[in-house]
């Protein structure tokens, strides 16, 4: 007679639920856990909105970034790309490894243009978009299409997006994970 623990443990240990657990430890954390004292003081710098005025107070900000997203991508230009972030923002990788800040942000998209080779093409797509308090969350799904090598890689994803509004009343991404498809 087997061990119900030792299948337990067994099914823990594929990948995809492996995978599946780490996803959720990422978007827990990055929902639940308390933001940055920066990242606080952008997201109470302007009085809460109903949701509908939130919502509506963003779109323009998101749409715009959304739609731009994969042209910067394209040029490999890396000062649109970071743009929209918060100097505090939090990018976290698929991996569950998070890079701190918008400078760092930069460099880590510098090091990724470097080692995957030119991006070709792509999509992104919004698939909602909810305000929690001071906060839009945002989730979807995009490709990433890259030359390396001379062969054509296609790298699907997808991605969860914390936007806060700043002192100003512009919109910034606070946190952005990205994760496996």
């Amino acid at each position: 007679m087997s061990n119900p623990k030792t299948r337990r443990d067994a099914r823990a240990n594929r990948p995809g639920v492996r995978r599946a657990a780490l996803t959720a430890a990422v978007v827990a954390a990055a929902v639940v856990l308390p933001p940055t004292a920066h990242a606080q003081s952008i997201a109470t710098a302007q009085p809460l909105r109903s949701d509908s005025a939130t919502i509506a107070s963003a779109r323009g900000t998101i749409d715009s970034v959304n739609t731009e997203w994969l042209a910067a991508m394209k040029h490999q230009d890396v000062a649109s790309i970071v743009a929209p972030y918060a100097d505090s923002a939090v990018f976290v990788l698929p991996s569950g490894a998070s890079v701190m800040g918008r400078d760092a942000i930069a460099h880590m998209m510098r090091e990724r243009f470097a080692r995957n080779g030119p991006i070709t093409g792509g999509t992104i797509h919004q698939d909602g978009l909810t305000p929690q308090g001071p906060y839009i969350y945002e989730w979807g799904h995009a490709t990433v299409d890259y030359v390396r090598d001379g062969a054509t890689t296609h790298t699907p994803g997808r991605y969860v997006t914390v936007w806060a509004s700043d002192a100003q009343g512009r919109w910034r991404i606070i946190r952005n994970l990205s994760l496996a498809p």
